[in-house]
């Protein structure tokens, strides 16, 4: 057999998803990883546009100035690529840097003193600076938000379990390109990486202060 869409309308049961409803973490021991807000996922005129990307994006902001507030050490990756790359045979040309859709969104444009880290993978530590930063920065739980969902946010979130930090995700900040893909990223990092899936942004909850300096948005 050849072609054909043998599984499609499928319907498949989520299995039981653990949710938490609130979690206080140690400032100082925690990271907030923002995963590739950047105009060409989150803006309808983007090329790899996210339908569900931009009601993600105030979730996201309202922890960024929670983070900001308790000096949390903060990195956005930044999806990066350049001409010839062979992810474009995927997924078309995106994300080419130094264009408008490779730019972080505006909502949540990055201050001094917070990480910007340029990726060209799907793994926000490979090839980058992520794991040496988190280390030398005592740091044991990372906060992952951000799009896809089950791309470069899994991808990240797994990689950062892997090196046994504690993964924490909230739902209402992680975005997918249908709801298959964001229940099974849910799915994963709870059940593969025995990480923290946590109802809203809301019921995330710093104390005390990281003393990560940082300018004035």
């Amino acid at each position: 057999m050849t072609g054909g869409r043998l599984l499609q309308g499928l319907t498949v049961r989520v299995p039981d998803i653990p949710v938490s409803e609130h979690v206080v973490l140690d400032a100082a021991e925690t990271a907030l990883i923002i995963v590739d807000m950047q105009n060409d996922f989150v803006k309808p005129q983007g090329r790899l546009y996210v339908p569900s990307a931009e009601k993600t994006i105030e979730p996201i902001r309202r922890l960024l100035e929670k983070a900001r507030r308790h000096e949390v050490m903060t990195i956005f990756t930044q999806d990066t690529h350049y001409q010839r790359d062979p992810e474009f045979e995927i997924w078309g040309e995106h994300v080419v840097k130094g264009s408008w859709g490779w730019r972080i969104v505006n909502e949540l444009t990055p201050v001094e003193g917070e990480i910007v880290v340029e990726k060209t993978r799907y793994d926000g530590f490979y090839g980058t600076p992520i794991d040496d930063l988190l280390r030398v920065n005592g740091i044991k739980n990372v906060v992952v938000v951000g799009t896809v969902a089950n791309i470069c946010v899994l991808h990240t979130a797994s990689s950062a379990a892997l090196r046994w930090y504690r993964v924490y995700m909230p739902m209402d900040a992680i975005s997918a390109l249908n709801e298959f893909d964001y229940y099974l990223t849910l799915r994963q990092v709870t059940f593969l990486y025995k990480g923290v899936v946590v109802k809203t942004v809301d019921g995330i909850e710093f104390r005390g202060k990281g003393g990560w300096k940082r300018g004035q948005a």
